[in-house]
């Protein structure tokens, strides 16, 4: 590494991630608490950074996988040759391209090329930051997802549905009930060993890095009444995968999250759980799951 380069790196879920530019560069607020400062380790990813998007990067002939909504695209997925490129629309600026990034396949290297008419050099700028993430879950056991997460000190319990599911609710009831919120939003699950971890993310709040042994898992929707069912075989592989982020369209992806859904399943408890959003739901719970 040159004198000239500016250097940062992160540690998320226990990936070490390390960023390095010609230019200083900044991370958004989120990130300040996963700075993993002078750990010397070999980094799990390596990400250069790069101001200034070149022209003609990317052969818009060889899309592959698209994110957008009725509203707003977040990005593109296009393949050249055995790279994936990822072309990530800005969010505050419509029809903008954000950034560019070229991920190759060893899924560990990143080159990232940030537009260069935004004031502030931020590569890990959302959605990107979410995307690499997400990314490298898939060269290890572990899965990204849209969860809840509450802790008792022994017990981390996931929630998960669909959006209006009642993610947030669960957090705020299990917070006052005296737990810890890994996270209300965007977990990494990680086997290590026989067992499976749950890690908080950077967020776009400030946040402390957090980690906790996951002991179920639950696939909430709102009830009048509290009511559980538990889950096994494919069904509980199935809808659990429904609330993992992937992108499906490559059969050796779809196959890594199958395999880790299926072992995940086999050793942790996955309950169908409709709930009344008070305080209830934690006694009920705490009676009915198995230990």
């Amino acid at each position: 590494m040159s004198e000239s380069q500016f250097c940062s790196k992160l540690l998320i879920a226990e990936y070490l991630i390390e960023l390095n530019s010609e230019m200083p560069f900044e991370l958004e607020d989120g990130y300040q608490p996963f700075l993993a400062g002078d750990d010397n380790r070999e980094a799990d990813i390596r990400i250069q950074c790069y101001k200034g998007i070149p022209e003609k990067l990317y052969n818009a002939d060889n899309l592959v996988f698209e994110a957008e909504n009725e509203e707003q695209k977040y990005y593109s997925i296009y393949k050249t040759g055995d790279d994936l490129l990822f072309v990530v629309h800005s969010q505050q600026k419509k029809d903008t391209i954000q950034q560019i990034a070229i991920l190759d396949k060893s899924f560990k290297n990143w080159k990232v090329y940030t537009n260069s008419d935004d004031e502030s050099f931020l590569p890990l700028k959302y959605p990107l930051g979410p995307i690499v993430m997400n990314y490298m879950t898939l060269f290890s056991e572990a899965v990204m997802m849209h969860a809840s997460c509450a802790f008792d000190g022994e017990k981390a319990r996931i929630f998960t549905g669909f959006s209006g599911a009642g993610k947030s609710t669960m957090s705020k009831i299990w917070s006052e009930a005296r737990n810890r919120i890994i996270n209300d939003d965007r977990l990494i699950v990680r086997k290590q060993g026989d067992n499976y971890f749950v890690y908080n993310t950077p967020m776009y709040y400030v946040d402390i890095s957090k980690k906790a042994p996951l002991s179920a898992v639950y696939l909430i929707s709102h009830s009048p009444v509290n009511k559980i069912k538990k889950l096994t075989g494919v069904t509980a592989m199935t809808r659990m995968m429904a609330f993992s982020i992937q992108n499906n369209f490559d059969k050796q992806y779809i196959q890594t999250r199958l395999n880790l859904f299926t072992d995940l399943c086999s050793k942790i408890p996955v309950y169908d759980l409709g709930f009344v959003p008070d305080s209830s739901v934690v006694k009920f719970i705490l009676e009915n799951e198995v230990n």
